[in-house]
C-alpha cells in the first residue's frame, strides 16, 4: 500500500513542525508528503522552502503554495489532485494539528488486509482529543420521520478490528485514489464545514468506509469556542448537502431545526445569541436553500458576529 500523505496548513507553524516530523518518523512510511499552504502569514511558505530541500530517503516532498486562504475545502481539494496524479494508491488527509501514533500507517495497512471487501473507497483512523475519544470524526447517517443526523458510533464499535462507516471527517481520511478519480472532488464552494461529510456521502456510493481503531491519530483542539463567522458556513452548507443529497421533508425538517436552533427567539434564550448573529444564521440558511455557496463577502474569516 503506497499512501500520499496530504496536510492543509493555515498560519500553525508550530503546529506544522511537530506533524511533519511524527509523519517523517512513522514505522511505515509515507511515499509521499504534500503540503498545502493556505496562503499562511507566519513564516510557513519559508520553513516549508527549507524543508523541501531536505533529503528524507523514501520519502517525495510536494508543497502547493494558494495564492490566498480557500479554506479546508479548498486546500484538500488541491491536495486530493495532486494526489490523483502521484504514484500512490491511498491519499491520506489531515489537519496541520492532528497528530499520528508511530504505527498509525502501518496498522491502516495491516488491517486493511483484514477487510473481506473489494470496494474500499476509504480508510480512516480512531481520533483522541487530550485522550479522549472524538466520536463525531466517524459518523453512521440516521433518518427518520423527524429528519437527519449523524451519530457518533459507540466505543463498542472501536473494539473491533474495523468497522463500516457513512461519514468520516479529514482527519485522518485515507481516500482511495482510484474511487477519487472517479467522483468530483471536494466542494471547493463550501470554504469550511460538512465539504468532508458531503464528500463521504459520495465515496459511499462508489464503496464502503472502514474505521480502523488501532490507526489512532491525536486532534488537540482544545476547548476553544467556535468563532462566530464559522457558524454561517456551518449553517449553510449543512442546509445545502441536505439538499443535493436527500429528500424534500428531511430538507423542510433540517430547515425547520436550523431555524428553531440558530434563528428563533430559542436561540436567543437558549443560547444567548445576539440579534446579529440570528441575523446572520437566517441568511445561511436562505443561502443553502438558494445554492448561494461560496465566501460570503459580509462573513469572512474572522469577522466576529
Amino acid at each position: 500500500m503506497e499512501i500520499a500523505v496530504v496536510l492543509v496548513t493555515f498560519n500553525r507553524l508550530k503546529n506544522l513542525k511537530v506533524t511533519l516530523d511524527k509523519y517523517v518518523n512513522q514505522n511505515k512510511l509515507p511515499k509521499y508528503i504534500v503540503v498545502v499552504d493556505n496562503a499562511s502569514t507566519d513564516g510557513t511558505r519559508e520553513y516549508l522552502n527549507e524543508w523541501k530541500k531536505k533529503n528524507i530517503q523514501g520519502i517525495e516532498k510536494k508543497v502547493i503554495t494558494a495564492n490566498r486562504n480557500i479554506g479546508g475545502s479548498g486546500g484538500f481539494a488541491l491536495g486530493i489532485e495532486k494526489g490523483c496524479k502521484l504514484d500512490c494508491d491511498y491519499i491520506f488527509l489531515a489537519d496541520d494539528d492532528a497528530v499520528p501514533e508511530e504505527n498509525m500507517l502501518s496498522e491502516l495497512e495491516r488491517q486493511s488486509k483484514r477487510i473481506p471487501d473489494k470496494k474500499i473507497a476509504a480508510l480512516c483512523t480512531a481520533i483522541y482529543n487530550y485522550d479522549k475519544h472524538e466520536y463525531m470524526h466517524r459518523c453512521n447517517i440516521k433518518k427518520n420521520i423527524f429528519g437527519i443526523k449523524f451519530k457518533g458510533l459507540p466505543e463498542s464499535e472501536y473494539s473491533k478490528p474495523f468497522f463500516k462507516v457513512d461519514v468520516l471527517t479529514f482527519v485522518g481520511a485515507c481516500i482511495s485514489k482510484e474511487v477519487a478519480k472517479k467522483i468530483d472532488n471536494v466542494k471547493t464552494e463550501y470554504f469550511i464545514y460538512f465539504d468532508d461529510s458531503e464528500y463521504s456521502i459520495r465515496l459511499n456510493n462508489e464503496g464502503n468506509i472502514y474505521c480502523i481503531p488501532s490507526s489512532i491519530m491525536h486532534h488537540d483542539v482544545g476547548n476553544d469556542r467556535r468563532s462566530s463567522w464559522k457558524d454561517y458556513y456551518d449553517t449553510r452548507n449543512w442546509i445545502d448537502l441536505v439538499k443535493v443529497h436527500y429528500s424534500y421533508p428531511l430538507l423542510v425538517s433540517a430547515v425547520i431545526k436550523m431555524y428553531l436552533k440558530r434563528v428563533s427567539i430559542l436561540a436567543k434564550i437558549a443560547r444567548n445569541r445576539s440579534k446579529e448573529h440570528r441575523i446572520m444564521c437566517k441568511e445561511a440558511i436562505k443561502d443553502g436553500i438558494s445554492g448561494n455557496l461560496g465566501i460570503n463577502s459580509k462573513y469572512k474569516p474572522g469577522k466576529d458576529i
